[in-house]
């Protein structure tokens, strides 16, 4: 556990660092305004981890933040759509942890290990209809894949495709 914690901070380190170079390499050259589009971007990125904190899922983070070391060809962003009243509404986490587990198998198993994807994970607070809805999207050379063989395997999942990319589905109901 301690090994993990380590990895995860020197990870977040390394990140805010290279983000932090970026703006000041692009300060240094006089390109104040490529080093203002860089430092938003960092600012929007570290709006939305304090979104992700605030869901209280402590496992859904930690998948979150560890994604891209356990897969290697994929890279991630993600998206939290949620109200300030999103932290009085428990979030069972571990379960969209485990959905989004069976997704990436799934996907391991049929796409080529050798290319490059984009994940983007948009986790919804559906208040209206009471539950969180999970868009789960890749894109990248995605070959025609049986949707029906997926679907079969993943259970109560919505997927669709259009054109390179797949796009995912689920919900659960509130807590």
């Amino acid at each position: 556990m301690t090994d993990n914690v380590l990895h995860i901070i020197q990870h977040y380190r390394h990140d805010l660092m290279n983000r932090l170079q970026l703006v000041s390499g692009y300060l240094s050259m006089g390109k104040v305004e490529k080093a203002e589009d860089k430092l938003n971007e960092a600012i929007a990125y570290y709006e939305e981890e304090r979104k992700l904190m605030q869901l209280q899922a402590p496992s859904l983070m930690l998948w979150i933040l560890e994604f891209e070391r356990y897969y290697k060809s994929y890279s991630m962003t993600y998206f939290i759509e949620a109200t300030s009243t999103t932290s009085n509404h428990l979030i069972n986490d571990e379960w969209i942890v485990s959905k989004c587990n069976q997704i990436m198998h799934e996907l391991q198993n049929h796409l080529n290990s050798d290319s490059m994807y984009e994940v983007e994970i948009r986790i919804i607070d559906n208040i209206n209809n009471d539950r969180w809805d999970i868009v789960y999207s890749i894109q990248g050379n995605i070959p025609n894949l049986a949707i029906d063989v997926l679907q079969s395997n993943l259970g109560n999942v919505q997927i669709e495709r259009f054109n390179d990319r797949l796009q995912f589905v689920f919900s659960l109901i509130r807590e």
